[in-house]
């Protein structure tokens, strides 16, 4: 009897000690940077990589999904919720996760003919979609119901979309053009599904809002373009009517991509130089801010502003790992991360901390633990309650109140408490019976 007593206390030790690896290693997805590595046409090897405080993990989302492969060509993704969502191009599909543990909750493979990007507002997600890409008149959004993840219907638009960001009640689409170009951005009324154009420059690749404008970057019309090359052109939407407020067309022929922000600067990059311009500035620099190693046809292949930082993502020869550089708002050299291959995208996670309380610090705990019905937090201040299961999904999100958190709904077993008060955060271990 001694000896089984034995067995099965140090067999319940083992599998709350898997449990407790297996949520710390999945919950760690937080106040970093994702970089999104579309990987090599058809060959199903895009991947997710996480830069958080000096230290890069790569293929996380394949690690925490037991090797499952995210697709062919990611393309882009967002954030909802508790939920991420990859798109993948040539797969054909949506990827939904656990935006902190990367757990994998479903695919969306319905309804989505060579999606791009995508974009949220209320419970539905909106994904471009260019259609056939021999066919000029069969791109459309793709509406998806968040509660089932299925396509519900599609809204009818013109050639080439590409970004979608969502603006107060509003969707913006630019129009790049898909395989030929185009010089259009759409206002979508998730509403009513009424679309209204607006027309800009050749080719816009990026947006950024700020101030109550709309920044488009149009590339122009590359020389190999049929319809004759054209230069690119930074144009300023007013927001309050939609209008052009402002256009700045570049020096000679120059074709610039990618855009972002930080406080009243806008950055954005033309071949392997990166540009600094004040956002209420009348021209255009001249002269880069500073410049990386050269690039392919296709220049700097990913581009964003973070926090006050710049990343840049260099695809090198799209088969071999590519590299991520990080600089400075001044640029000033960070550091350079080998990433998978043709990384295309970053994306600010979820974050957790926003002050400087220490984390690990909070004092609390629970009650009564085993429980069946209600749990309770020893705390009289305001405090938010996660309920992980030991696969590292999120099963409750409450704002704790005196009446505690009702877990009778949950199946038994062991799960994961964590509790944040302020700044602060603990996890507690739970038994459901």
């Amino acid at each position: 009897m001694t000896k089984f007593y034995k067995k099965m206390k140090k067999f319940l030790l083992s599998v709350v000690l898997t449990a407790t690896f297996t949520f710390s290693a999945l919950a760690q997805y937080t106040d970093g940077v994702f970089i999104l590595n579309e990987g090599g046409a058809g060959s199903d090897n895009s991947s997710l990589s996480f830069l958080a405080n000096s230290t890069l993990q790569n293929n996380v989302y394949g690690s925490v999904n037991n090797g499952d492969k995210l697709g062919d060509t990611a393309q882009s993704m967002g954030f909802k919720g508790d939920k991420v969502y990859v798109v993948l191009n040539i797969s054909n599909e949506v990827v939904v996760a656990n935006s902190t543990t990367l757990v994998k909750t479903a695919r969306i493979t319905e309804g989505l003919v060579n999606p791009r990007y995508i974009a949220f507002y209320g419970e539905k997600a909106y994904v471009t979609c260019w259609g056939n890409a021999q066919s000029d008149t069969d791109d459309y959004i793709a509406v998806i119901d968040l509660s089932t993840n299925a396509v519900t219907g599609n809204i009818p638009v013109a050639v080439g979309i590409e970004k979608i960001i969502t603006i107060g009640d509003k969707l913006y689409v630019a129009h790049k053009g898909g395989y030929g170009d185009n010089n259009l951005v759409s206002v979508v009324n998730p509403a009513t599904n009424a679309v209204v154009t607006i027309e800009v420059g050749d080719v816009p690749n990026a947006m950024v809002e700020k101030g109550g404008f709309l920044y488009v970057m149009c590339g122009g019309r590359p020389s190999w373009s049929g319809a004759g090359e054209s230069s690119g052109k930074l144009v300023k939407i007013n927001l309050a009517d939609n209008t052009i407020a402002e256009a700045l067309t570049f020096f000679g022929v120059q074709h610039p991509s990618g855009l972002g922000v930080n406080g009243n600067d806008l950055y954005y990059t033309i071949g392997a130089d990166i540009y600094k311009t004040d956002i209420a500035a009348a021209t255009l620099p001249v002269a880069p801010l500073f410049s990386i190693e050269p690039q392919g046809v296709y220049g700097i292949y990913g581009f964003d502003v973070i926090d006050g930082k710049l990343y840049i993502g260099d695809a090198g020869g799209f088969v071999a790992p590519g590299v991520a550089h990080v600089y400075t708002a001044a640029g000033a050299h960070v550091q350079t991360y080998t990433v998978g291959i043709s990384p295309n995208g970053f994306y600010k996670s979820v974050q957790t901390v926003t002050g400087t309380v220490d984390v690990n610090k909070l004092t609390v705990s629970v009650y009564p633990n085993p429980v069946s019905e209600v749990l309770y937090v020893n705390t009289d201040k305001q405090a938010e309650v996660r309920i992980f299961d030991i696969a590292g999904r999120i099963v409750a999100n409450e704002n704790y109140t005196a009446s505690g958190i009702n877990v009778s709904a949950l199946p038994a077993g062991t799960y994961f408490a964590e509790i944040t008060v302020e700044n602060a955060k603990s996890i507690k271990q739970i038994v459901i019976q």
